[in-house]
């Protein structure tokens, strides 16, 4: 996985969208999403509503789309530039903790050898 390179986001606005496969992670800034919360105690969605969003965020998951909400954070990933090849980005609060993660998921080979 050499050619992969780890990357950590600026803090930015993430949808995290709750679905059957798990946590996803959807780049609200790069895709140009401006979503409400599927769940709000003062404006409930309406059906129409619900349904148009769903439709939005099911281009960018796996999993049926259960929940989802809107935080700011530092995503991390690995990419392998000039190509299409990356990781799903997994988001975290500090920028410490995105890198943190990437070094334990993702040791450089040359921690392996030793």
């Amino acid at each position: 996985m050499s050619f992969m390179q780890k990357q950590v986001t600026h803090k930015q606005p993430w949808i995290e969208v709750e679905t059957s496969h798990g946590t996803e992670w959807i780049d609200a800034v790069s895709l140009g999403l401006n979503v409400r919360d599927s769940e709000t105690k003062t404006h409930p969605l309406t059906d129409k509503e619900r349904e148009s969003i769903v439709s939005q965020l099911s281009d960018y998951c796996e999993g049926t789309i259960q929940e989802w909400k809107t935080v700011r954070g530092y995503g991390a990933r690995l990419s392998a530039p000039g190509y299409l090849d990356c990781t799903e980005w997994t988001v975290f609060d500090t920028p410490e903790e995105a890198q943190a993660y990437l070094d334990e998921t993702f040791p450089d080979e040359e921690d392996n050898e030793e």
